[in-house]
């Protein structure tokens, strides 16, 4: 099993990156320490300027860093402010889930070529072990989450809070189901993010 703690210390900000007036992830993720819902602006949030209580910012927002942040392989055309969604890798299961969080207000901003045939890059590098997939690439547009495999596209459709999705490889196919959750739900909200 990945250690997540290792990889979370590991992860560093490319050089020359900076926030800037990128706040989109003041948006995107519930961030409970405010108390703010997934999907709207933070009340301490001026979009395209920053965080008012910046010094003061909880520790959630403190250790968060979005995947352009800290992986050298996504260029410019990657910062969330830019593509309107924001790249996480998460471990659960021995599973690398690459999340793109799309801003609900522009949902198709992964289907850009310049996105989306990444996003397949990344999805067609991937191999099974056993019956399970090393890396899932999965778009989130608010509940609708797809799944982006190396010979299609599956929309799950809406995956509600006691749902989460498996994704199996059986006999040279894959297998995306939703499921009944069975254990808490992984943290998706301003988790560390590690480099893609």
């Amino acid at each position: 099993m990945p250690d997540v703690a290792k990889l979370a210390a590991e992860t560093s900000v490319v050089p020359g990156r900076s926030c800037g007036t990128c706040t989109l992830c003041c948006k995107l993720f519930a961030i409970p320490d405010v108390p703010k819902p997934a999907g709207k602006w933070c009340q301490h949030c001026q979009p395209g300027k920053g965080c008012r209580i910046y010094e003061t910012r909880p520790q959630t927002c403190r250790n968060f860093f979005c995947g352009w942040m800290v992986s050298p392989g996504l260029g410019p055309e990657w910062k969330p402010e830019r593509c309107k969604l924001i790249v996480q890798l998460l471990v659960v299961d021995d599973i690398f889930w690459f999340n793109a969080f799309v801003d609900e207000g522009y949902p198709a901003a992964w289907q850009r070529p310049e996105i989306y045939n990444r996003l397949k890059q990344i999805a067609s590098g991937n191999a099974a072990v056993g019956d399970k997939l090393r890396l899932v690439v999965r778009v989130h547009i608010g509940k609708r989450q797809i799944v982006i495999l190396p010979d299609r596209d599956v929309d799950a459709g809406t995956v509600t809070d006691d749902e989460e999705l498996t994704v199996a490889a059986r006999n040279g196919t894959v297998d995306v189901r939703k499921v009944k959750r069975t254990r808490p739900a992984q943290a998706a909200n301003m988790a560390p993010a590690f480099s893609i």
